[in-house]
């Protein structure tokens, strides 16, 4: 009972905190997938080579320094179920920032599983530069909390499991980090629409 009375709080706030852009001016609009830029394609890019890098000497380097001398049939088994978890951790990764736009402006968002990329955001959902780093972040720093401390305990026949999804979490956020990056450094006062691919950021019009 409790905490659905928390949760009706957290509800009836968020909506008297919404913002009205009514007084605001966009000062930036970016678009990930744009053909002028094509900054999606590098960010794909990036990621995929440095996950493929991490997996494979994280692996590499497990068996070595644990299981050196075991069979390796079920540790290539395991290590194929990893890149299965990986796949699954793309929709897990967008439905984290679903739950963290829900939490922070009691909302709901809209989840696009496109072919080169995945989002999660809304034309009319408006963040503070303290909530959108909340729910940017979001599924970066609750996946290493959870996944980090499961490869140092976990034995390491089950290491694959983990340290796979762990390597695209760190890396697949690549995209998050860059719009994090964007938003931090805008004036003070600004607030931001994220549209999934596409950031726009206001400030208030009697900002300087």
């Amino acid at each position: 009972m409790l905490n659905v009375s928390a949760l009706c709080l957290v509800y009836i706030w968020c909506k008297m905190k919404q913002i009205d852009l009514n007084n605001y001016k966009l000062i930036t609009q970016m678009d990930l997938i744009s053909s002028k830029r094509k900054l999606i394609d590098a960010l794909n890019v990036a990621a995929l080579l440095s996950v493929i890098g991490s997996c494979a000497i994280g692996l590499v380097l497990n068996y070595c320094l644990r299981m050196l001398g075991a069979p390796g049939g079920m540790y290539f088994v395991y290590s194929f179920c990893g890149f299965v978890l990986c796949v699954v951790y793309i929709y897990l990764h967008e439905l984290t920032h679903a739950a963290g736009i829900v939490l922070t402006t009691a909302r709901k968002p809209k989840i696009k599983f496109g072919k080169f990329v995945a989002s999660c955001g809304s034309d009319d959902i408006i963040f503070s530069k303290s909530k959108y780093f909340f729910v940017a972040s979001l599924p970066l720093i609750f996946y290493c909390i959870l996944l980090i401390p499961a490869c140092v305990f976990l034995p390491p026949l089950y290491f694959p499991l983990v340290f796979m999804p762990l390597c695209y979490n760190v890396f697949g956020s690549m995209g998050d980090v860059y719009m994090i990056h964007q938003v931090v450094s805008s004036p003070k006062r600004s607030v931001v629409i994220d549209k999934g691919t596409e950031l726009c950021i206001y400030v208030p019009i009697n900002t300087n």
